[in-house]
């Protein structure tokens, strides 16, 4: 009789393996024969491809640290698990999913960055770039995000960075090599209001506004006296990266334009794609998900700005994509504005420097976006140097 019992329950063992195994493969075969993507549309990023094979690679470890990015990155459908992940979460009372945390009114918070041994690297080529170029004015923008601007809105005894201990930790290092453009205090009084999109990790129109009058008073922007603007909000369906990454369902966010009163006439050029525009917005993302690209049309390598504006200035922005909706404000102060986005370019900045003239450099950057980039000292490499190290 004992060994009857143990045979069924053997065999019910048995039968849970099988079942594990047959799980593990069905996913497995599932992975292997869906076609790899090279676009999230939801979560609007690049995902991890295939990485070659090489020893080099096995050797140092890259190679499986790539793979399984890209294992994560091209899992079968990996936005429904995303969806299905966060409404588990919050069952069990959780408050943060995939980096993203769930806070007061409905209002997603991006998971500040770690300060690490990249962003000296990057701070000590942005030290030597400004002590190559001397005459040019040199500026500095570093934006905070919601999380940085509004902890109070966080979860209780959210585990999060301080991102103004990281801002002063920066400026200390810095140690006046640029002139930096403070922006904190500012969104930090006007905290309330809509400064940040509910959905996505990008600053409002509005929030950009704010740091622009900040900008002007340091940079000594000249503008046509009188120079107004007005908000015009040209869609109320946006839904952001930090809705696709967290799976959480919040109410969609609205994206305004600000426009002056008095028209401007430039031309805008995307170098790298060949194509021009006559206007600062492409309307056509606004029929897609990516909607926040409606600013020049998202990121791009390298995008020149013609204007009209009655200025001798000129000005070369390193920025990422919280440049995008702030640069309208600028059009009005500088002849002409070069946009250079670093993780997208592959040239040497001191090149560019060489072969057209700029009177500025600004660098703009959101916090996370510079305390993770690993690609920005490349940029500023004084070719000359490399060389005579080589």
């Amino acid at each position: 009789m004992r060994r009857r019992k143990g045979r069924e329950k053997l065999s019910a063992y048995s039968w849970l393996g099988i079942l594990f195994l047959a799980v593990l493969l069905s996913f497995g075969a599932l992975n292997l024969f869906s076609a790899d993507r090279v676009f999230s549309e939801a979560e609007n990023r690049y995902l991890e491809q295939r990485p070659a094979l090489r020893l080099a690679g096995i050797l140092d470890g890259k190679f499986m640290s790539s793979y399984e990015k890209y294992q994560t990155d091209q899992f079968f459908s990996r936005d429904a698990w995303i969806e299905f992940r966060s409404s588990a979460d919050r069952l069990l009372g959780k408050n943060e999913s995939g980096g993203v945390y769930l806070g007061e009114n409905q209002q997603l918070y991006e998971k500040p960055a770690v300060l690490e041994e990249q962003v000296w690297r990057n701070l000590d080529a942005v030290k030597e770039f400004s002590g190559s170029h001397p005459d040019k004015g040199i500026y500095f923008l570093l934006v905070p995000g919601a999380a940085g601007i509004n902890p109070e809105g966080l979860p209780p005894y959210a585990p999060v960075e301080s991102q103004l201990v990281q801002l002063g930790q920066i400026s200390r290092y810095l140690n006046g090599a640029v002139r930096e453009i403070p922006v904190y205090e500012t969104l930090r009084e006007h905290r309330e209001e809509y400064l940040y999109y509910r959905t996505d990790h990008h600053w409002t129109t509005l929030g950009a506004w704010y740091a622009y009058l900040q900008a002007w008073q340091v940079m000594e922007l000249k503008t046509k006296e009188g120079t107004k603007w007005d908000a015009y909000p040209v869609t109320s369906q946006f839904e952001g990266t930090l809705a696709s990454k967290s799976g959480y369902q919040v109410p969609p966010d609205t994206i305004s334009v600000f426009w002056p009163r008095e028209e401007e006439q430039l031309v805008v050029t995307y170098v790298e794609e060949q194509k021009k525009s006559a206007s600062l917005y492409a309307s056509k993302k606004l029929e897609g998900r990516d909607k926040y690209g409606v600013f020049l049309d998202g990121n791009h390598p390298v995008v020149k700005i013609r204007t009209m504006a009655e200025s001798d200035r000129s000005l070369l922005l390193l920025k990422d994509s919280y440049a995008n909706c702030f640069v309208p404000f600028l059009t009005s102060s500088f002849r002409e504005i070069v946009m250079v986005d670093p993780r997208y370019y592959y040239g040497n900045v001191n090149t560019l420097m060489e072969e057209q003239e700029f009177t500025d450099i600004l660098f703009l950057y959101n916090i996370n976006t510079f305390l993770e980039d690993d690609v920005l000292h490349f940029a500023l490499e004084n070719p000359a140097k490399s060389a005579k190290e080589d």
